[in-house]
């Protein structure tokens, strides 16, 4: 195919990264990929986990069905890139509209490019997971950007969560924030400074929402939980869910620059979440900078119980349907416990 031969050049001069191989092109349906990729690939114990997170924090109303969303989600792929093949969906590529196409091919090529010349991690937490996928994206998303921008297309401007529902937003993080993060330390640093980010990649979303933490070698703080659960708790997920995580929480109740400006202090956390039979039980600690940033949270937190009906039974603690609220405070840093039925 032409348009892929010339793309690839032209990737190749922008990137200034050689292909070492022949890559190939694969043309899918629609259908085929919803079918292939979809319901088959899900992971069904970490998505009715990931739904009662949700519905803990408030975040969905009850009746939310993450499985349908994630099926939703697998129906919205426009192109994909494995080994040294490019797979693009027939119903969003037009090879006649050669800008269009083209900015495809330069995105999934970036990607074939990246297995190539870097060792990419897998990330041990949510949030570092996050991030890491946000350079891979951003890097892929800054070169199709170029590609089309030279070949007289127009880059649509929105705002980054603009439409976007919270657990949406979670998922288009990589996509939202991460060409914003590598335009910046190429900027700083160039093509060269963009491929040593994948010696030393983020480890928070902080990171890649405030690039100059990265440049300046900022990390977030480990957090531990000092508590100890009865018999028959069994842990189900133990991770770090991250400022933008938390920016998504508040946003699902409050408005955006009240979410934004209460997560913005933060340093770390640690979420543990146990199963005892139909009950659960949920520590979340989080830590902020200093004092005034946790209060800032505190603050919103507590704004956000009174928006969704919690009863406020103590002076620490709500309840909501059933969802059991408390919060321990520490110096700057707080602890969430949740005490709950997963049905509820």
């Amino acid at each position: 195919m032409t348009l892929l031969r010339e793309t690839l050049e032209w990737v190749e001069r922008d990137r200034g990264l050689r292909f070492n191989c022949n890559v190939s092109l694969v043309v899918l349906t629609k259908e085929w990929v919803a079918e292939h990729w979809g319901l088959g690939y899900l992971n069904r114990t970490d998505i009715r986990i990931k739904e009662e997170l949700y519905k803990a924090l408030f975040m969905v109303p009850k009746e939310y069905n993450l499985t349908r969303i994630k099926l939703g989600q697998s129906g919205c792929v426009v192109a994909a890139s494995a080994d040294k093949t490019v797979y693009v969906v027939r119903e969003y590529f037009d090879p006649s509209r050669k800008v269009e196409a083209g900015e495809i091919l330069a995105h999934e090529l970036t990607h074939i490019l990246q297995g190539i010349h870097f060792k990419i991690p897998v990330g041990r937490f949510h949030d570092e997971k996050q991030a890491i996928r946000a350079v891979v994206e951003g890097d892929a998303g800054t070169v199709a950007t170029d590609y089309l921008l030279a070949h007289g297309g127009v880059k649509q401007e929105r705002g980054h969560e603009e439409g976007y529902d919270p657990i949406t937003s979670i998922w288009l993080f990589p996509y939202l924030y991460g060409e914003d993060f590598i335009r910046y330390i190429r900027e700083l640093r160039g093509w060269g400074g963009v491929n040593q980010v994948y010696s030393r990649m983020p480890r928070s979303t902080s990171e890649i929402l405030h690039p100059e933490k990265y440049v300046s070698g900022w990390r977030p703080t480990m957090v531990k939980i000092a508590v100890r659960v009865g018999d028959g708790w069994r842990l189900q997920l133990r991770d770090r869910l991250g400022e933008y995580f938390i920016r998504q929480m508040l946003r699902a109740h409050l408005p955006m620059e009240v979410a934004v400006k209460a997560a913005d202090g933060w340093r770390g956390d640690l979420l543990e979440y146990y199963a005892n039979d139909g009950r659960r039980l949920l520590y979340w600690k989080i830590a902020w900078e200093d004092q005034m940033e946790l209060e800032e949270f505190l603050k919103a937190f507590e704004r956000l119980l009174e928006e969704v009906g919690a009863e406020r039974i103590g002076e620490h603690a709500w309840i909501k349907d059933g969802i059991d609220v408390r919060l321990v405070v520490d110096g700057s840093s707080v602890l969430i416990i949740e005490n709950f039925s997963a049905a509820g």
